[in-house]
């Protein structure tokens, strides 16, 4: 039986030609790290990392659904069912049920422009995420650390550019803001389960790549990727 493609195999070559019209317009360089600092919501979020983190831990891991279990098109790099993902927002639509559990985090999600999805994304020990790309260079992803391993060294995400690699463990409390189109691969090698608030925002860029982004999102919010996604956290009802 064929294998099935997921929506980054179906739009691939759309998507290389929509990035390379995006980087034309960029507000920013094309690299895989950034300053999160860039972003004037990080340090409001950075002041509240403890709220947040309370909120997130007041949910059982029970409560919250493997990436894998929800998310067909995430495949591969979902099959590790202790990776688990607590939807707050993503492209337009709000799970409400979920914000009402987490009033802090929904509140201050809400102050931050441009944003695509929002979601708690947790870790359990010894969770590997195989080497991947994201989807779009019209977004860049955030990761604000809240719960991080005691041995904080043996669980880190790591980025290729070019020949370097950057290997970056996560400091509870600390962002760290990216571009996941470059491959990057993630390991949790210890006992203790990492959560992290995950964000995704547009890409700062000027007219007229804003404008195809607008058309560009608006695809995916009504594709299949994001539907399906609806559909299975309705019928568990997270």
């Amino acid at each position: 039986m064929a294998k099935k493609k997921t929506i980054y195999h179906l739009t691939k070559g759309l998507r290389d030609r929509v990035d390379a019209f995006i980087m034309r317009f960029s507000l920013l360089p094309d690299q895989a790290l950034f300053d999160p600092y860039i972003m004037q919501w990080v340090r409001d979020l950075e002041r509240n990392w403890e709220r947040i983190r309370d909120e997130a831990l007041c949910m059982a891991t029970t409560d919250i659904p493997s990436l894998g279990e929800i998310s067909p098109d995430h495949g591969r790099i979902a099959a590790d069912r202790r990776w688990r993902s607590f939807f707050l927002e993503g492209y337009g639509y709000k799970r409400q049920e979920n914000r009402a559990r987490v009033p802090t985090t929904a509140a201050l999600i809400d102050r931050i422009p441009n944003l695509c999805t929002a979601s708690f994304s947790v870790l359990e020990p010894g969770c590997h995420i195989p080497r991947h790309r994201g989807m779009t260079k019209g977004m860049l992803t955030y990761h604000l650390a809240l719960q991080v391993p005691a041995d904080r060294e043996n669980c880190w995400i790591q980025f290729e550019e070019g020949d370097r690699l950057h290997v970056c463990p996560w400091t509870a409390g600390r962002s760290i803001l990216f571009d996941d189109t470059y491959n990057h691969e993630v390991w949790n090698n210890t006992t203790d389960t990492r959560y992290v608030l995950l964000i995704q925002i547009r890409r700062p860029c000027r007219w007229p790549a804003r404008l195809l982004m607008d058309v560009f999102f608006q695809g995916v919010r009504y594709s299949r990727f994001v539907q399906d996604i609806r559909k299975n956290l309705d019928r568990r009802g997270v």
